[in-house]
């Protein structure tokens, strides 16, 4: 699968750089989580060969080989087909060369598929929804748009593009163009929909050179890369992701903030608009919280799924704080952090209010129904689990967040002063103090020297191994007494692959090397823990990590750090680098994983 994008259009081919869906199940062109185009395939009256396909993070273009006639000694017609998006748009470009001793006629059109399909269904979810089935096959001689219409949205394919016939003289050349418009008008105000911008992506570059961003990772963030009103803001990951996401968007500006805090305002901005000041069972929206989630497919508007605008994040709120007091620092930009005080205020009474229902002192979550079950990073319905294998049972209160949490109190006792509101330090730190003795009390399990992954609806610690302490580290939470004995476990046999930390330790019931959250290594997570090392003076496991990170990258097929990797460990696969299947790549965490690496290690 090959993708590129430069702003809100995504065109996904095969390998090959072919559109069409009957080789690459993904294959089409996309927008706003919907599938316009199933195929689109460039037609000829002579018989083409196709050669090889160049990839550019916003294009494509493609080289063929033809005969001006079948009994021709040699080929000699040259085409080149170049495809680029920008914004909303497709456009095309075709350049024909006549190598022959005679004048030839040739014809070209592009054979387009329309099925305005929904984004999940094409993932393979929720065949019961699959209500947008219908297709329909043009050619681009015909000059009509084509639109489909529901209850909630229209849909317009703008069809402008090539097709005609040309008379090429012996050695002469011409070139053809013309273009592609998707456009979705929704049939209600949907505000994330009146943020979006149909302009191509701004250029942008980190404040200072690191040779881990380079031309490559820089492209795949640009195509990552949504357009606002309110500037360009990173999806999550491609194909499936590439949409706002709280939790991947906040995590990827604390891994980036010094390099890219344009990006980082950007992301505060976003998530600032998208702040919830309402209740709502459904969607899991209370006032003050960050948003999880935003979709513009055919199953979230009609309300089938909640995930329009969805609120199903116990994390985000807090990293919404914690980024914005990394931004304040990093930039002094005192203008801005001012000008959403009122969205961090309301951040941190969302914790006051309503994170902690039984007033325990942590942040806890129960599943409403209609969403997510867990609703930490690790979102799997299987991915909280006791050592012998039971699931936990909510509301569950996990380890990571309650050091966000620390991290947040922390945070807010700074940004306090910053508002004017130096009453409120002293409440801050004294949360923050109390927390800490109270969660290294709580949380450490003594038989294992190591932290429960959280408590469960008893409050009984979930003695499972599993890589969430160490963002604990990056937090700062965690007593110095007990950080050496968490590192070592982190670093252990049952822990460490030789390419990372793995999410659960192979000693565990649950564990898989495939499952998504229960074995498996990702790149983000390490990235944190990265960060947790330097933290408490662990500088040599630091560095160990971050070079086995970064000799997954060169092994990987696509010598990008993907989504996630499979658990193996190198010894049980003799060195080799075993890949997970259904990766997301590029992947917005592990873009971010690389500015980790690179504020602590640059490679020789």
């Amino acid at each position: 699968m090959k993708i590129f994008k430069n702003g809100n259009l995504m065109v996904v081919t095969d390998d090959k750089g072919i559109i069409d869906c009957e080789s690459e199940k993904a294959a089409g062109l996309y927008l706003e989580d919907t599938r316009f185009i199933s195929r689109m395939v460039l037609k000829s009256s002579l018989p083409l060969r196709r050669l090889h396909s160049d990839f550019s993070w916003d294009g494509i273009e493609v080289r063929y080989l033809g005969l001006s006639k079948p009994e021709a000694p040699h080929f000699d017609i040259y085409v080149t087909e170049s495809l680029r998006a920008e914004g909303n748009t497709l456009y095309t470009e075709l350049t024909v060369r006549n190598y022959s001793a005679e004048d030839i006629e040739v014809s070209f059109e592009f054979e387009i598929s329309c099925v305005f399909e929904d984004m999940f269904s094409v993932r393979g979810e929720n065949d019961a929804y699959k209500g947008l089935d219908i297709s329909r096959t043009l050619s681009s001689s015909t000059t009509n748009n084509f639109e489909f219409e529901s209850d909630f949205e229209k849909d317009i394919v703008e069809n402008s593009l090539p097709a005609l016939s040309m008379k090429l003289m012996s050695g002469g050349s011409s070139s053809l163009s013309g273009k592609l418009r998707l456009s979705k008008e929704l049939k209600k105000e949907v505000i994330f929909k009146k943020m979006l911008s149909e302009r191509p992506v701004k250029d942008f570059s980190p404040v200072k050179n690191t040779p881990l961003l380079n031309e490559r990772e820089l492209g795949d963030l640009k195509t990552l890369m949504i357009p606002t009103i309110y500037g360009d803001f990173p999806g999550a990951g491609l194909p499936w992701y590439a949409t706002v996401f709280g939790r991947d968007s906040l995590i990827f500006g604390l891994q980036t903030f010094d390099l890219l805090p344009e990006i980082a305002r950007n992301i505060l901005t976003v998530h600032a608009h998208l702040q919830s000041k309402e209740e709502d069972h459904k969607t899991e929206a209370q006032p003050g919280k960050i948003v999880h989630e935003t979709r513009l497919n055919e199953l979230s508007l009609s309300g089938k799924l909640p995930f329009e605008r969805y609120y199903g994040t116990i994390d985000a709120t807090l990293l919404f704080i914690m980024l914005a007091h990394r931004y304040y620092v990093q930039t002094d930009d005192n203008n801005f952090v001012k000008s959403i005080e009122k969205n961090i205020v309301a951040a941190a009474k969302w914790i006051d209010d309503y994170a902690d229902p039984d007033n325990d002192g942590y942040i806890e979550f129960a599943p409403s129904g209609s969403g997510l079950v867990n609703q930490g990073w690790k979102d799997s319905s299987d991915s909280v689990s006791f050592a012998d294998g039971r699931l936990a049972e909510p509301p569950l209160a996990l380890v990571e967040v309650q050091g966000y949490l620390y991290d947040a109190f922390k945070c807010l006792e700074k940004l306090m002063v910053l508002f004017d509101k130096r009453e409120m330090t002293s409440l801050y730190a004294s949360r923050a103090a109390a927390l800490k003795i109270k969660f290294n009390r709580d949380f450490w399990l003594e038989s294992e020297s190591y932290f429960a992954t959280a408590l469960d609806k008893d409050k009984n610690p979930v003695d499972s191994i599993t890589s969430n302490p160490g963002h604990c580290l990056m937090t700062g939470i965690v007593d110095e007494d007990k950080a050496e004995a968490l590192v070592e476990r982190l670093f252990s046999e049952e822990m460490y692959t030789g390419w990372g930390i793995r999410t659960l330790s192979s000693r565990m019931k649950r564990y898989n090397p495939f499952s998504y959250h229960n074995g498996s290594v990702w790149p983000h997570d390490n990235s944190l823990i990265l960060l947790g090392l330097m933290n408490y003076g662990f500088s040599e496991k630091a560095k160990e990590l971050a070079l086995d990170l970064l000799k997954a990258k060169e092994r990987h097929h696509d010598n990008r750090l993907p989504e996630l990797l499979s658990g193996l460990s190198k010894i049980e696969t003799s060195g080799k680098l075993i890949e997970y299947p259904a990766s997301c790549s590029p992947q917005l965490w592990s873009i971010g994983t690389l500015s980790v690496i690179s504020g602590y290690w640059t490679p020789e």
